[in-house]
């Protein structure tokens, strides 16, 4: 009981970064969906400055999803074939991100 009061409380932020949304939703809503949505300024703004502004807020967004991704996997009950697929998912989601950032330093030193 006194867990569902804590989930009450907490931010939307921070139940997605605690992976209480769940697995399936976690994954597929929040890391997949909101993830391609949050892409697409990148294919039509044409400003730098926003670009890189897009891409740090991207960037924000997803370590709090492969957290919560991670710690949904965690807790998953189901079928544990779709925890480890998710927590591959995720270390290859850290290693894109490690790629962005190594990207905005090669684009600030050009």
């Amino acid at each position: 009981m006194s867990e569902e009061i804590n989930s009450i409380n907490k931010s939307f932020f921070i139940k997605l970064k605690d992976g209480d949304f769940g697995l399936a939703k976690t994954y597929w809503l929040y890391g997949v969906v909101v993830n391609l949505v949050l892409s697409i300024p990148s294919y039509v703004v044409s400003d730098l400055f926003f670009l890189i502004v897009f891409t740090i807020i991207g960037l924000i967004y997803g370590v709090i999803v492969l957290i919560g991704i991670w710690n949904a996997a965690s807790r998953y009950e189901g079928l544990k074939l779709w925890a480890i697929l998710a927590k591959l998912a995720t270390i290859l989601g850290v290693v894109t991100i490690f790629v962005t950032i190594l990207g905005l330093f090669y684009l600030f030193q050009v």
